[in-house]
């Protein structure tokens, strides 16, 4: 058939044509299988369809499950330091989610998720995955939060961390310099509410401002008649001015970095600013709102953005039985952040670990439990 390296011969005609024709030039006859547009337009059909079929494995998103972002914004973007941008996937309910790994798994830092670690939800957790031990961890210091949380993470002393702020430059950077890199992923919304001594309300004070609670924690305001309430010295209180996730976000958000004045008095904790506010005439604290719902000894505040009329409450009624999940979710309530599950991204098991609590938090049933737990979805 062949007649030369540069051309093919007819087998009918016996007329030569070039050695890529595809069939005889003067009579048509076959020379090949195949045309080459052919080829080519088969072989890119199947690059298509092998895009579709493996994008999932090339990009590490399944394609039947919807994700949820890990990154979030960090207090200095011109930092070279940068949280990673993987996509968490979500799935069904607890039991759904692969690569649990198996063993006890320390992890704590921010008192905002104490309603996460109920008993209830272990128990969920513990139901779908038996072999995936969860222990909460007491800081040495006696001094919960999330720095603290995120400290002991980097230091080894936890698998994984919760946090109620996002992770700060200084502490990405700490965690480069042990060779590996801190994920934050955000599984619920929350919002800050204060709450103050029944007689206050009781003599007539409707609500503050951003402003006027500015002006109560740095001290230049002591007086409830100053902000529309009783002629009555007012007693602040703030925990863990030092560890405190919710303290570092009160102190940006609300006091413009400014430092609490000194009549402000420290505790521990929640549930000890709580008794303190109900034992104190004049008294007033902040916390997460669903620590603070379903509380009898304390009445929590209506908060505006500006003036001291525009008030939105952070309790969907007057008994504050539940939080005000539409106000926290529209932007209409002035205090509202994202909690986070910070994970130590080192290849190993308590990245695994991690990773498969927060894939369990971010699904449905998970979301469920975030909201029951008196948090607002964050899906």
């Amino acid at each position: 058939m062949s007649s030369g390296s540069n051309n093919v011969e007819c087998p009918k005609c016996k007329t030569l044509n070039s050695s890529t024709a595809y069939q005889c030039s003067y009579c048509g006859t076959r020379l090949r299988g195949v045309p080459p547009i052919v080829l080519g337009l088969a072989g890119l059909l199947i690059l298509i369809g092998a895009y579709f079929v493996f994008k999932d494995k090339l990009f590490g998103v399944p394609s039947s499950t919807s994700t949820v972002s890990s990154s979030s914004p960090i207090p200095n973007p011109t930092t070279p330091v940068t949280p990673s941008s993987t996509l968490f996937t979500t799935y069904p309910s607890l039991a759904n989610v692969p690569n649990v790994p198996n063993g006890i798994f320390n992890y704590g830092g921010s008192t905002t998720f104490a309603p996460l670690r109920s008993p209830v939800i272990v128990t969920a957790i513990n139901k779908a995955h038996p072999n995936f031990k969860l222990l909460y961890t007491e800081p040495p210091n006696g001094k919960p939060g999330s720095g603290t949380g995120i400290a002991m993470l980097i230091e080894g002393q936890m698998s994984f961390a919760e946090s109620s702020r996002s992770v700060k430059n200084d502490e990405f950077e700490l965690a480069e310099k042990r060779n590996f890199k801190l994920e934050q992923v955000p599984v619920a919304i929350d919002g800050i509410a204060f709450y103050v001594n029944p007689e206050l309300i009781d003599q007539g004070l409707k609500g503050i401002s951003l402003a006027q609670a500015h002006d109560i924690f740095t001290g230049r305001v002591n007086n409830w008649k100053d902000v529309g309430g009783p002629d009555q010295e007012i007693t602040p209180f703030s925990r863990n001015l030092s560890a405190g996730g919710t303290v570092d976000y009160f102190s940006e958000k609300v006091l413009d970095k400014q430092p609490f004045g000194s009549n402000v008095q420290e505790v521990r904790d929640t549930t000890e600013s709580i008794r303190k506010v109900a034992m104190t005439r004049g008294s007033i604290g902040y916390a997460t709102a669903s620590e603070v719902i379903n509380q009898n000894t304390i009445r929590l505040l209506p908060l505006s953005k500006a003036t001291s009329s525009d008030f939105v409450s952070p309790c969907i009624d007057q008994v504050c039985k539940a939080v005000n999940k539409t106000a926290f979710t529209d932007g209409n309530y002035p205090l509202t952040r994202r909690l986070f599950v910070v994970i130590k991204q080192d290849g190993k098991l308590d990245g695994q670990a991690g990773s498969a609590y927060a894939n369990m938090l971010l699904s449905d049933e998970g979301q469920k439990l975030v909201e029951e737990a008196g948090f607002v979805p964050i899906r």
